[in-house]
């Protein structure tokens, strides 16, 4: 992309930045904010983690992408768990949340990793296609529980300028 003449480095960063993406870990809810008041404390053996993010200059042109895993050990192979997402509405107020179920035992490529390769930790994502492409909204939180012990990691993904089609 050209900048214009007298363009400062400064807002060539920012204009960098919003056009690409960024991952964030969501942390445990600690508190009760008056935003969260709609929604129900966490059940036995979950934890109920909260995104927030920042008000946009098009929010409909934004999207969230969330990524409840956990941090295991891993050698060469791909890892991934399974894990049932239920949304559910809270009653009375309408706004919706995501009820993360127990995690399956994980899954894994089967290759010969190399000799003396050393097992490392890793966040390895469970795959909930539920939680790929949520609605950015900056006026209400996004509320994930998951099980006691999972993380949940989120993507804010942004659309490109729209380009036309060529007919041929």
């Amino acid at each position: 992309m050209i900048e214009p003449r007298g363009t400062s480095r400064a807002s060539r960063m920012a204009r960098w930045l919003a056009c690409g993406l960024a991952t964030w870990m969501a942390v445990p809810a600690l508190a009760q904010p008056a935003d969260l008041k709609p929604f129900p404390p966490p059940a036995a053996g979950q934890q109920r983690f909260v995104i927030r993010v920042s008000a946009g200059v098009d929010e409909d042109a934004r999207r969230v992408q969330v990524l409840v895993g956990k941090t295991v050990e891993v050698d060469c192979n791909r890892k991934m768990f399974g894990a049932p997402v239920e949304k559910r509405t809270a009653q009375g107020w309408g706004f919706d949340y995501y009820v993360v179920g127990p995690f399956g035992q994980a899954a894994s490529t089967m290759m010969a990793c190399p000799p003396g390769e050393p097992k490392r930790r890793e966040f390895v994502a469970a795959l909930t296609p539920e939680l790929e492409s949520l609605r950015y909204n900056s006026k209400l939180p996004l509320v994930i529980y998951a099980p006691t012990g999972a993380e949940v990691r989120y993507r804010i993904w942004t659309a490109g300028a729209v380009a036309d089609a060529v007919a041929q």
